[in-house]
């Protein structure tokens, strides 16, 4: 269908968006909206008028399946869009939303938590879900999230892989990482076995990106790394390849990670590897869990990762970690890192020096890119 103007759109669309309207010419407007919320045109459009979102909402509930289908398609595109994504976050939207993909039997659950991610990826966005959930916890709780995400086969219509940026995004929020982290509701060895998913990049994704915002607090280090978590292999495995080591280096590996088969290939996405090599970074602020880090020779398999790595601001991350690993350990009174005060003279000139390193790893992405691409086929 052409384009039409604001005026034509109220005479010969709005009118067939009423629930009452007979099937073929619902979905037709449906259709046409759909289509709007996929140029940026359309979606200012979109935005100038409440009512065109309240007619895409309703039609989520339409009795026919493929209706209710293009208006969750045409929700993911507007919850991408900033401004439209505020006009979204309603507690009754937002609850509804929650609710969908906690029944077993929702047939778009799958749109439906896409729609979430959108929605959750502002950290104040994320703070207002996680508060309606808090204050809604009987109906729409993060614990019945984890659980719906964690029970394999719950939906036959969807496998809820998009729960995972969802559970990554709410964990921009403290309140939403003492969830996780809490120590008697067992939920982050539940998300553990994730960092090794392989049937989708996004669930791993999801979860890696939870596990590194989880990392960020200190106090909790000692218990992630202790026997009741062992989060390191987890961390270390999906970076680890099929590298032989001598007994000595071999024997001082976590279990999980010695004598791997001679075909183990690592975490095959940069973005990924990045966050699993920044969780271990956070987990190296106190002397303690470097100390332990230390003695579970995470450093060989770090050097060879770097050895390996081809990506520059994956490069970046692990050179850095490897500094702290090797380095001396820090003057008495400074060992937690993530509390030393540095002076402002010197840390002008580390922020001059990250600057730069940023410029030249960005020139190198760019060189890259512009380089002819490889001809060999991709996974």
């Amino acid at each position: 269908m052409a384009e039409l103007s604001t005026e034509q759109i109220d005479k010969e669309i709005m009118p067939f968006l009423s629930p009452s309207s007979r099937p073929d010419v619902h979905a037709i407007a449906v259709q046409y909206l759909l289509g709007l919320t996929g140029t940026v045109d359309g979606q200012r459009f979109l935005a100038s008028n409440d009512k065109y979102i309240t007619a895409i909402i309703s039609a989520c509930g339409d009795d026919q399946p493929a209706i209710a289908k293009d208006a969750y398609l045409a929700l993911v595109n507007l919850s991408a869009v900033e401004d439209i994504r505020y006009k979204l976050l309603t507690a009754d939207f937002v609850k509804g939303l929650i609710k969908y993909i906690l029944k077993s039997d929702s047939i778009h659950a799958d749109i439906v938590c896409m729609i979430l991610s959108n929605l959750s990826r502002k950290d104040d966005c994320a703070q207002n879900i996680v508060d309606l959930m808090v204050d809604c916890q009987e109906e729409i709780g993060i614990d019945k999230i984890i659980g719906v995400f964690c029970q394999v086969n719950f939906n036959k219509n969807a496998n809820l892989h998009y729960l995972g940026p969802f559970l990554s995004n709410l964990t921009q929020v403290q309140m939403a990482r003492y969830y996780v982290l809490d120590k008697e509701r067992c939920v982050i060895q539940r998300l553990l076995p994730y960092t090794q998913y392989m049937q989708s990049l996004v669930r791993r994704g999801g979860v890696v990106a939870t596990l590194k915002n989880c990392c960020f607090e200190t106090d909790y280090h000692e218990w992630l790394i202790s026997d009741s978590v062992d989060i390191l292999p987890r961390l270390l495995l999906p970076l680890a390849g099929p590298e032989e080591f001598d007994e000595d280096d071999m024997e001082s590996l976590p279990v999980d990670l010695q004598y791997l088969e001679p075909d183990k290939e690592r975490e095959s996405d940069p973005d990924i590897r990045k966050m699993l090599v920044e969780s271990i970074h956070q987990l190296l602020a106190t002397k303690h869990c470097r100390q332990y880090i230390r003695d579970k020779n995470a450093y060989v398999i770090l050097r060879e990762l770097d050895k390996w790595e081809k990506d520059p601001s994956c490069t970046l991350v692990i050179q850095n970690t490897i500094s702290i690993l090797i380095a001396d350990e820090p003057e008495p009174g400074m060992e937690d890192l993530n509390k030393v005060v540095i002076p402002e003279d010197i840390q002008t000139k580390l922020d001059k020096a990250y600057e730069l390193e940023k410029k030249e790893i960005e020139q190198q992405i760019k060189q890259q890119s512009t380089a002819p691409e490889n001809t060999k086929e991709r996974d």
